[in-house]
């Protein structure tokens, strides 16, 4: 007897966040699809049923996590906000996410990638780039706009990774419900203390 399309929907997120925790732990290499069928309490061939492969379900991962990204930092920016507010805001939703969704970017994050999943990786941080180009001085050149957004990328992806193996080390505690906001304001502090010095005209 097949299923009704909300069981199935359902299902398949609760497969994906199994898979996400098991691939956190382990790695992509060192994780089978018995081990997330186990970690789901489902056999393998119901697993099958939804991802034709560790491969598939892996990709499935990275590129949601992705598009959830970019989607809650489109959301999260107005387009009558100062360009701080702007900043803190992205970055509010940025680790948001990191905070609430800890195993989907310790898979982005502090595990290495190889092949399809490396060029998942690579074209996220591209869209990450794109979003944040218009928020960078616009009296300075494309190619400069873009370099410099990359640098704000790379900051809060290096906040990120720190908090995630401060967490390990300690056994992944609960987490304060202001601690999204606290890392927010920290990289918006140096972000922002770099933009705005560019943005100030020198003597």
């Amino acid at each position: 007897m097949s299923l009704d399309r909300p069981v199935q929907a359902e299902r398949r997120e609760f497969f994906l966040q199994c898979a996400k925790d098991v691939f956190a732990e382990r790695g992509f290499e060192c994780t089978t699809m018995d081990d997330v069928a186990r970690a789901a309490g489902f056999t393998k061939p119901i697993l099958y049923q939804f991802f034709p492969s560790k491969a598939d379900l892996y990709h499935e991962i990275v590129t949601t996590t992705g598009a959830q990204l970019l989607s809650a930092l489109s959301g999260a920016v107005r387009v009558d906000d100062v360009p701080r507010s702007r900043v803190r805001r992205a970055l509010g939703a940025y680790f948001s996410m990191v905070v609430n969704d800890p195993s989907a970017f310790r898979i982005l994050f502090t595990h290495g990638h190889s092949g399809t999943a490396a060029n998942d990786l690579q074209i996220i941080e591209r869209r990450l780039v794109e979003f944040l180009v218009p928020f960078i001085d616009e009296s300075r050149e494309s190619d400069e706009r873009r370099d410099l957004a990359a640098g704000v990328v790379g900051l809060a992806e290096g906040v990120a990774i720190s908090w995630l193996r401060r967490q390990a080390r300690r056994g992944w505690p609960q987490v304060d419900p202001a601690e999204a906001a606290r890392l927010a304001e920290r990289a918006t502090l140096l972000a922002w203390g770099g933009l705005h010095v560019l943005r100030t005209p020198h003597e």
